[in-house]
């Protein structure tokens, strides 16, 4: 099934309306936090968690492991097209009788999603607002704290209010995402919410290659025949594969170079290289670094540690979906990827095993992170 066949024609023509313009998303923002003043003026939890990581690196597991215990709350496909008004939309889409149905993403990797599975839309906020500043005609630029609007930073704490205003229990939520792009902007989290945590994934290079060629390979393909497939991509900011490709030009390693539509696999691997280089360069004090292969291995040992990080209020919950783990689909190396790149990657992957806080000793963790309670 083409992934523009899940949506009837005035679904697809009310996500048309949504993104014709930046102006459409912040004007339902603004009429929704005027509306819903009273009902999301609850009392900031803080202690957001930021999940990124280039993507294949297992952040939408992390993603999901995480949202099942209860104790945060996060976009779900509920809250599209209207990412930025969620009270609104989220609400309509309870009210109808659209189901929770599962069905596999469109990533054909057997993970199955549904209206109430949480997903990677924050992205829509960070365009809405500065599009200009991080689009460019072949890559996505970083973003440093100069670069940040108050506009945005208000919009940004009013649509977490209102997704936190979403849960009708006393039990204070947190906030969640996903955003792969997140990991060229880890000072800038690190400023705007001080006392939250990033979580930078990451796995074996030569196998992560893989997986990112073929993906790229797969969302070519459908958006060479799916038009609305393309757009839809395009609409809530992931340019990670097909023909929207657009990387990330980390410390300017992309100026003046063309980018291929079929990437070569040396030109995965580098990016690898200058994405997790980056990451270790502009880590700070909340930045975690979680080994995708470790937390396969070691499964709940893993878990317990993340949990403990965290601070979750019940981290056994998250300890009980150890059994959902599996072996990566892709297991196959880059062997047409050799000498000094790859010499540079293995070396660059040590070094992140070496950050990596959460060691499954049960003693693993960073002081900052260690030290933290649940509330």
């Amino acid at each position: 099934m083409r992934f523009s066949d899940r949506y009837g024609p005035i679904e697809r023509a009310i996500h048309y309306l949504a993104f014709s313009a930046p102006f459409v998303q912040k004007a339902l923002a603004e009429l929704e936090n005027d509306i819903y003043a009273h009902s999301h003026a609850r009392p900031w939890p803080g202690r957001e968690v930021f999940i990124t990581g280039l993507p294949r690196a297992g952040t939408t597991l992390l993603l999901e492991l995480l949202y099942r215990t209860g104790e945060f709350c996060s976009f779900t496909y509920r809250h599209m097209p209207f990412i930025l008004a969620p009270l609104m939309f989220g609400r309509v889409s309870r009210a109808t009788a659209r189901t929770g149905r599962e069905i596999e993403r469109a990533h054909g990797d057997g993970m199955q999603v549904s209206l109430d599975s949480p997903e990677a839309f924050e992205e829509v906020l960070w365009l809405t607002y500065l599009r200009d500043r991080i689009v460019t005609e072949q890559t996505l630029e970083p973003l440093t704290t100069e670069m940040i609007s108050q506009e945005f930073e208000s919009a940004f704490r009013a649509t977490i209010q209102k997704l936190l205003a979403e849960r009708d229990d006393a039990a204070p939520a947190r906030y969640l995402s996903k955003n792969n792009a997140n990991i060229s902007r880890l000072g800038v989290l690190s400023q705007l919410f001080p006392d939250g945590t990033i979580i930078v994934a990451f796995r074996d290079p030569s196998a992560h290659t893989v997986s990112l060629m073929r993906q790229h390979a797969r969302f070519s393909k459908a958006h060479a025949t799916d038009s609305f497939a393309r757009r839809y991509m395009a609409w809530i900011g992931h340019f990670e594969f097909g023909l929207n490709f657009r990387p990330i030009n980390f410390a300017g390693w992309l100026d003046g170079r063309a980018i291929d539509a079929e990437p070569t696999a040396d030109f995965w691997l580098r990016y690898w290289i200058v994405a997790y280089r980056h990451a270790l360069e502009h880590r700070t004090d909340n930045v975690v670094f979680v080994d995708f292969d470790r937390l396969l291995a070691e499964q709940a040992a893993y878990l317990a540690s993340l949990g403990r990080a965290l601070g979750l209020r019940n981290p056994d919950v998250l300890v009980e979906q150890a059994q959902r783990l599996r072996a990566p689909t892709t297991i196959e190396h880059a062997t047409a990827v050799g000498g000094e790149t790859l010499q540079e990657a293995r070396a660059l992957h040590a070094e992140l095993r070496a950050a990596d806080a959460l060691q499954a000793r049960g003693d693993g963790l960073s002081l900052r992170m260690s030290t933290r309670t649940p509330t």
